[in-house]
C-alpha cells in the first residue's frame, strides 16, 4: 500500500471516529437535556392536578368524615373535559380506582402505588412513549393517589431525527473530507515520489540528475541531503574513473617506458654480439647500452621513491629557510648551466624535513629548467603570508594547457610526451613533489599559462621558534 494512501486511510479514519463520536456525544447531551426537561414539566403539571384534587376533595368532605367518590368522580371527569380528551388520569382511594382514563398494567400500578412522593416510570405505548407520574396525599386518615400520563414521543422523536440527520452530515462529512485528504496528500507526497522517481533514476547511472524541491520542512531537508548523497556519490565515481583512468595510463605509460630503453638495449647488444662491425660502432652501441640502462636505473628509483613516500611517516622540524635555500643554492647552481637561479628569500622559520624538502624543490627547479624558460632565468621566493610560509618557483618557459594541469601530477603522466623524452624525463618528478607536499600536511598550487611560463607554490606550516 502506497504512503499516500495510507495517509488517506488514517486520516478518514480518525475524522470519522472524532466526528462520530463528538456527534453522539451532543445528540446525547440534547436528549438528556430534552429529556429531563419533559419529566420536570411532567412532574409539575401532576403536581398542579394533585393540588386541583386535593383541594376539591376538601371542599366536598362528607358528614361522617369520609370523602365524597361521587364528587372526586365528578371532578375528575370535568377535568379531563375542561383539558381535552387526550388528558389521562387514574385516581384511586385505598387502592380502590374512582375514576380512571387509562389502562394500567398490574406491574406498572403495583410499581406506581408504593409512591408516597412523586414516582414515574417510562411506557411504550402502541409505538408511542409515555411517562407515568403518581404521588399520593392523605386526607382524613386516607389515602388519594393520582396518576397521570403525558406524551413525550416528542422527545424520542427528536432524539431519532437528530440521529438520522447526523448520520447524513457525517457521511457528507466524510466525502468532503476524503476528496480534500486526497488532493493533500498527492500534494504533500509529490516531493516523496520525486524522491523515489530521483532513486530509480540513479539505479540506472543518471548520477547527474538532482531533486528540485524548494521548502523548509522536513522533506526540503531531506531533499537536500538526498542531493548531496547525489553529488558525493558522483564525486566518487568520478574519481574511481579517474582512479581506473590514470592506473590504466600509468600501466601503459610505464610499459612504454620500459619498451623503449629496452629495445634500444637488446639492438645495440645485438650490434656487439654479432661481432661484425668496427671498434666505434662497438664503442658507440655500448654507449647507447649504458645510457638507456642509467635512464631504466633512474627510473627505479623513482619508482622506489614513490612507493617510500606513499607509506612515509617523518617528523618535522624547524629549519630557518634562508640557509636552507642558500645550501639549496650551492649545490645546484652549477648543474643548471646557463640557467640563472635568483632566490628572493624572506626570513623565516618553517616546519619541514630538510631531506625531502631539497628533493621536491630540485625535481621543480629541474622541470623549470626542462620547460627552457625565455629569459634563462628560474626563481625561487619564499615569503610569509599571515600564518604560513609560500615557497614559489617561476619560469617563463613554454607553460602548461589549463585542462592538463589537474592531471600532471599524475605519475608517467606528461604533456608533451615526445619532448618530455627527449629532455629525459619520465613524468614521475610531480607525483614525488605532490607526495612530499602531503607529508608536510600542504599541496602543490599549479598556476601556468601556455607559452608563457609555470608557478609551482607550496605553503608550509611556520614555526614556533619560543618553543
Amino acid at each position: 500500500m502506497k504512503f499516500g494512501v495510507k495517509i488517506v486511510i488514517s486520516v478518514i479514519a480518525i475524522i470519522s471516529v472524532i466526528f462520530s463520536i463528538a456527534g453522539i456525544v451532543i445528540i446525547k447531551s440534547n436528549f438528556k437535556y430534552s429529556f429531563e426537561k419533559a419529566i420536570n414539566q411532567s412532574i409539575d403539571s401532576h403536581t398542579l392536578e394533585r393540588y386541583g384534587i386535593e383541594n376539591n376533595i376538601s371542599t366536598n368532605i362528607e358528614k361522617n368524615g369520609n370523602i365524597s367518590r361521587e364528587k372526586l368522580s365528578s371532578y375528575a371527569i370535568s377535568l379531563v373535559s375542561y383539558l381535552g380528551n387526550d388528558k389521562k388520569i387514574s385516581i384511586y382511594i385505598e387502592n380502590e380506582k374512582i375514576y380512571s382514563n387509562i389502562d394500567i398494567d398490574e406491574e406498572s400500578l403495583t410499581f406506581l402505588s408504593k409512591a408516597n412522593d412523586v414516582k414515574y416510570i417510562i411506557k411504550d405505548i402502541e409505538k408511542q412513549k409515555y411517562i407515568l407520574v403518581s404521588s399520593s396525599v392523605e386526607v382524613n386518615s386516607q389515602r388519594v393517589m393520582l396518576i397521570s400520563r403525558y406524551d413525550i414521543t416528542d422527545v424520542f422523536t427528536e432524539r431519532d431525527r437528530q440521529v438520522q440527520f447526523f448520520y447524513k452530515v457525517d457521511t457528507v462529512v466524510i466525502v468532503i473530507s476524503s476528496i480534500v485528504i486526497c488532493m493533500l496528500a498527492i500534494f504533500l507526497t509529490r516531493p516523496i515520489r520525486k524522491l523515489n522517481e530521483m532513486s530509480k533514476k540513479i539505479t540506472k547511472g543518471s548520477y547527474d540528475e538532482r531533486v528540485n524541491i524548494k521548502s523548509n520542512d522536513e522533506i526540503g531537508e531531506l531533499a537536500k541531503s538526498f542531493n548531496k548523497m547525489i553529488e558525493t556519490i558522483e564525486n566518487k565515481i568520478n574519481e574511481l574513473e579517474l582512479s581506473v583512468e590514470q592506473k590504466e595510463d600509468f600501466i601503459t605509460n610505464f610499459t612504454h617506458e620500459l619498451k623503449n630503453p629496452m629495445t634500444s638495449i637488446i639492438g645495440y647488444a645485438d650490434i656487439l654480439k654479432s661481432g661484425k662491425y668496427d671498434k666505434e660502432t662497438n664503442i658507440k652501441s655500448a654507449n647507447y647500452i649504458f645510457n638507456e640502462a642509467k635512464r631504466l636505473e633512474t627510473l627505479a628509483h623513482k619508482l622506489m621513491d614513490l612507493m617510500e613516500l606513499s607509506n612515509e611517516t617523518v617528523k618535522l622540524e624547524s629549519i630557518n629557510v634562508v640557509w636552507f635555500m642558500n645550501d639549496l643554492y650551492k649545490d645546484i647552481h652549477e648543474s643548471l648551466g646557463e640557467i640563472e637561479l635568483k632566490l628572493d628569500i624572506e626570513d623565516g622559520y618553517i616546519m619541514a624535513d630538510t631531506i625531502l624538502l631539497e628533493d621536491c624543490l630540485r625535481n621543480l627547479i629541474d622541470n623549470s629548467k626542462k620547460a627552457n624558460p625565455k629569459d634563462k632565468i628560474i626563481k625561487v621566493i619564499g615569503k610569509n603570508e599571515q600564518d604560513k610560509y609560500k615557497i614559489s618557483v617561476e619560469d617563463k618557459g613554454c607553460g602548461i594547457p589549463k585542462e592538463e594541469i589537474p592531471r600532471i601530477v599524475e605519475s608517467f603522466y606528461m604533456v608533451d610526451k615526445a619532448r618530455a623524452r627527449e629532455n629525459g624525463r619520465n613524468g614521475i618528478g610531480l607525483s614525488i613533489c605532490e607526495k612530499i607536499a602531503k607529508i608536510h600536511n600542504t599541496k602543490l598550487i599549479i598556476e601556468s599559462e601556455l607559452n608563457k611560463g609555470t608557478c609551482v607554490s607550496l605553503y608550509l606550516e611556520v614555526a614556533d621558534i619560543e618553543k
